[in-house]
């Protein structure tokens, strides 16, 4: 009996120094934090916690003993701890280190206290992941600095914004007041409209970089190619830069003869705003003297029916500083505003450039030296295209094209935009009527016969009935040969989704104001022929 009892007594006794373990063993399953029991008698480890092996990447049973074949840092600095820290009461701190089994750094907080275990004393360290938090902070504290920058930049573009838009505008108001003041005096007035006209460009400028960012962000700008001859168009270009080149007092070249494959499908219009941002940068900061070049090549080494082309434009500028050289593409950024260099823009001009050599899966580099100039080089990869027979280029060259006796109905609720559009029309040889709003201009067709309007010049947004109705109401008329009558929207409403929308309520061509003579005469021949 006596042997029995005291069997079941250390029976017992092993079951009381095995619950301690089970019991944390249990705690560390359902915990986030690893804790170590250390003695204060000799410094050993008397317990870790087996979360270890999820929570550091390192198992239990190497905390026990030193591993010297061990490369692991954070290892090493853990043991560093529980063996130099002894605490007279609780501590909390925070470490960072390098977690050689996870891959990363990692950043911990760490707790220790002296605790009693019945008559003995012992240390209790507990280690806890701060990583997801501490990273969180950083992506949160990153993400407010690039919104303080990026709030930054567009206060100074609303700044410089105001200020390019008051200019040109001061100009175009004081003109037109000395214009009218000078009346008889041909010479002043013809200098003052001048100006004005001018002016108004560098206003058109800032809306369109305004709008074409709008675009780009929106996601809604649209690349459309077509056959394309590279060094005609480079010519082009030549010939609208070419004079306010020489009026700047510029030295100006072009280089785009020598390349083996002159024709290509590609974005022409894009291209030539690409071009046209690039050399007027170039021109905006190169002082007369300058010089100012644009040249066209293409490489080897490019797939079968593909080229590889290569466009430079170099200038002898002022030049970027280093420090602003890695930012030139940001939005909303200039090296000096408009106010110190009396040079205007939105500083968009770049960031849009970029923007679109990327659309066209190009790609786009600077180089600059301060006062010494700068060049910039875009590469394309177009797919090559066969070239138009002699024939073709004979005909489009001796098509020919007259205004006499076409009669267009202009339609559109601003008088001085009827007016405009009147003056230009009639300068053109057309013959022109008026129509207030698309009602009016639904009655008057239908009113008419057949054939005595060639063409409808038709605003969007009007009162009583807008472009868009006006041109499905008149779609609909009994009469085919008054149905089918040629419209051609002319707008204030300039984006990819308005012309879209003029498309599909039936409409045949898009024009957007202020109103290009060259490009309404040439729609209006593409169309009317």
């Amino acid at each position: 009996m006596e042997e029995m009892e005291k069997n079941l007594n250390m029976e017992k006794g092993k079951e009381n120094q095995d619950y301690p373990r089970m019991f944390y063993q249990c705690i560390s399953q359902n915990v986030d934090t690893v804790i170590f029991i250390v003695r204060k008698t000799d410094g050993q480890i008397d317990y870790v916690f087996e979360n270890t092996k999820r929570l550091l990447g390192i198992p239990a049973e190497k905390f026990y003993e030193n591993d010297p074949a061990e490369t692991n840092e954070l290892y090493w600095k853990i043991r560093e701890i529980l063996r130099s820290e002894r605490p007279a009461e609780r501590r909390v701190w925070e470490i960072e280190c390098f977690n050689k089994a996870f891959g990363q750094t990692m950043w911990l907080s760490v707790a220790s206290c002296p605790v009693m275990f019945g008559k003995e004393e012992k240390y209790l360290f507990s280690f806890s992941n701060l990583t997801e938090e501490r990273l969180i902070r950083r992506a949160l504290s990153e993400a407010a600095n690039a919104a303080s920058q990026a709030s930054a930049a567009k206060s100074r573009f609303l700044s410089n914004m105001s200020h390019d838009i008051r200019t040109p505008m001061n100009a175009i108001m004081g003109f037109a007041a000395l214009a009218e003041k000078s009346l008889g005096d041909d010479e002043k007035v013809h200098d003052y409209l001048k100006k004005i006209l001018s002016s108004g460009n560098i206003l058109l400028g800032l809306m369109k970089d305004v709008l074409e960012m709008s675009l780009l962000e929106s996601g809604k700008m649209v690349i459309e190619e077509a056959q394309t001859c590279l060094p005609e168009l480079f010519r082009d270009i030549y010939t609208l830069v070419s004079d306010e080149m020489e009026e700047k007092g510029l030295d100006f070249h072009i280089d785009a003869d020598n390349i083996k494959d002159p024709y290509v499908y590609c974005d022409g219009t894009h291209l030539k705003q690409i071009l046209m941002n690039l050399l007027s940068n170039a021109m905006k900061f190169t002082s007369a003297g300058g010089e100012v070049s644009l040249s066209l090549s293409q490489e080897g080494h490019t797939l079968e029916g593909w080229g590889n082309y290569e466009i430079r434009v170099k200038d002898t500028g002022m030049g970027m500083s280093p420090q602003f050289l890695p930012r030139v593409f940001d939005s909303f950024e200039r090296e000096i505003n408009s106010t110190v260099n009396r040079i205007p823009g939105t500083g968009l001009g770049m960031s849009i450039t970029k923007a679109i050599v990327e659309l066209m899966s190009g790609m786009i580099t600077v180089k600059s030296e301060k006062d010494k100039g700068t060049e910039f080089t875009v590469t394309f990869f177009f797919r090559l295209a066969e070239s138009p027979s002699a024939l073709e280029l004979k005909e489009k060259q001796d098509e020919e094209f007259s205004s006499a006796g076409i009669r267009i109905l202009v339609v559109d609720d601003n008088e001085l935009n009827r007016e405009i559009a009147e003056e230009i029309l009639r300068g053109c040889g057309f013959q022109v009527e008026l129509a207030e709003n698309g009602r009016i201009a639904v009655d008057k067709l239908s009113g008419s016969l057949p054939g005595y309007y060639d063409l409808i010049l038709m605003d969007i947004q009007m009162p009583v009935m807008n472009g868009h109705e006006a041109t499905k109401a008149i779609r609909r008329l009994d009469n085919p040969s008054l149905a089918g009558i040629a419209i051609v929207a002319m707008t204030a409403n300039a984006f990819h989704e308005d012309e879209q929308a003029a498309m599909e309520c039936g409409m045949d061509g898009f024009i957007t104001k202020p109103i290009d003579v060259e490009l309404l005469v040439k729609t209006l021949r593409r169309i009317l022929s």
